[in-house]
């Protein structure tokens, strides 16, 4: 049975599957108890009264009914220091695994984001193609309008890191223009936080070229600077590989492809050189009319599952 089975036969809503999300990003793996805790001192207290009950009164009926209640109440002690342990394991079985996250992600962004990026474009559906529609995300890890700073947050796999917060950047490329499509996307909350649109005629275009960028961006986890020493504490985001579309005017469009001291699944990356590629080859069919045959950016799983 495939993911997508189980996903149906599990009937996982909307509300589900927002909360096994926000298990996947901050419910932490369960330590077990200390024996040192408030709870199970206090049921050693009450087994130690049973057995001194039992050994130091009459053997009669009420030394008995005493030493039951005590051994009662210990092991209510018991269960009240181990239940949330238990609790707390039980939670962290049940989230989602990093591929049902990324499978998530990826129709999150085509089902959610998509559309609007269509409407916001006035793009005709039936004209789009993988060729001339490339979503490119990015993930977000600094302080951001309109986002809790809880929510810009990241899991580390040990390989790479799943993000809660994306940027996600659209390329639309019709007969005359790019149109360009931008918005931050809080995934937790489902939410496209301040969309942005730009279109640039080809016959405006100047040039295309990939560079590196340095986005002069504090991460969200860094730590406070020290003003003796602000230059010893990598606080930074460092460097992006950047796309610049440059019209004739000076104007430009820059979009940013990877950040690599992010770290970000392959599933949700594209390569920089794949997308300029893209952009060149269809910049040069609009002006001079030369056949082209576009290789698809690598999109990943995003193109492949929609």
């Amino acid at each position: 049975m495939d993911e997508n089975q189980q996903e149906k036969k599990q009937a996982i809503t909307p509300e589900i599957k927002t909360m096994l999300m926000k298990n996947y990003f901050f419910v932490n793996k369960a330590k077990f108890p200390s024996f040192f805790a408030g709870s199970v001192f206090m049921a050693y207290l009450f087994v130690a009264l049973s057995i001194f009950v039992v050994l130091y009164f009459e053997k009669v009926l009420m030394t008995y009914i005493f030493a039951t209640l005590f051994i009662v109440v210990a092991f209510f002690y018991t269960f009240r220091w181990f239940t949330p342990y238990l609790a707390q394991k039980q939670k962290y079985a049940k989230r989602p695994t990093t591929d049902q996250m990324e499978n998530w992600l990826i129709k999150d962004i085509r089902y959610n984001v998509k559309p609007q990026a269509i409407e916001m474009l006035s793009l005709n559906p039936a004209t789009i193609t993988p060729e001339n529609f490339i979503v490119v995300p990015h993930p977000v890890f600094w302080k951001t309008n309109e986002v809790p700073d809880p929510y810009i947050t990241r899991y580390n796999t040990g390989e790479y890191n799943v993000y809660a917060t994306y940027k996600i950047q659209v390329l639309a490329l019709s007969e005359k223009y790019i149109s360009f499509y931008t918005c931050v996307y809080n995934w937790l909350d489902n939410q496209i936080i301040s969309p942005y649109t730009l279109e640039f005629f080809f016959e405006d275009i100047s040039s295309i070229r990939a560079e590196l960028q340095n986005l002069d961006l504090t991460r969200i986890d860094a730590p406070e600077a020290d003003p003796e020493k602000p230059d010893e504490i990598d606080r930074g985001v460092g460097m992006a590989n950047v796309v610049e579309v440059r019209n004739k005017s000076g104007e430009k469009m820059n979009v940013i492809v990877t950040i690599p001291s992010l770290v970000a699944s392959p599933r949700s990356s594209l390569k920089p050189e794949k997308v300029m590629q893209t952009l060149r080859i269809m910049l040069r069919h609009r002006r001079y009319g030369e056949e082209f045959m576009i290789n698809k950016p690598e999109q990943q799983e995003i193109k492949k599952n929609e």
